[in-house]
């Protein structure tokens, strides 16, 4: 079971890391679906951070190989840190967004409710991917590697 959970999570992270960069590259203008996002103006978080979800997403799908060892686990889990890290660079740039005002209001700090306004959807990929890798963290901290 968690070797199915661990396929489809590499391959949707797959996916998504390849339409960032297909959306940077100019394949496409943007795109938003319900709650997901992929908007491509910026070099670094949508060439570099779809490189490094391309990856993560190789890693997981790499692990699938050799079932059953810490090395295999390790694999995992650094595709998964992969994720952590963009998508965490992604809610830092939401929480900075958030902070100051817009341009026609005279104060700098933003309101409350428009401050809590700024992490409304649509999200990013990274962090849509983000709850589904809770599963790898339960077995990270468990030390049940050794149970997939």
């Amino acid at each position: 079971m968690f070797t199915l959970y661990t396929g489809l999570l590499g391959l949707v992270t797959l996916a998504f890391g390849l339409a960032d960069i297909l959306v940077w590259a100019g394949a496409s203008p943007g795109f938003s679906i319900g709650i997901l996002e992929i908007a491509g103006g910026d070099f670094f978080r949508w060439a570099w951070g779809g490189a490094i979800l391309v990856f993560g997403g190789l890693f997981m799908l790499g692990s699938l190989r050799g079932r059953g060892t810490m090395e295999q686990f390790g694999k995992i889990v650094l595709g998964a840190a992969m994720i952590w890290i963009i998508a965490g660079t992604d809610i830092f740039a939401r929480l900075c967004e958030s902070i100051p005002a817009g341009e026609e209001a005279p104060e700098f700090f933003n309101s409350v409710a428009g401050f809590v306004g700024g992490f409304a959807p649509p999200y990013s990929p990274a962090i849509l991917l983000l709850p589904f890798t809770l599963g790898i963290v339960y077995f990270l901290f468990n030390g049940r590697f050794d149970e997939i």
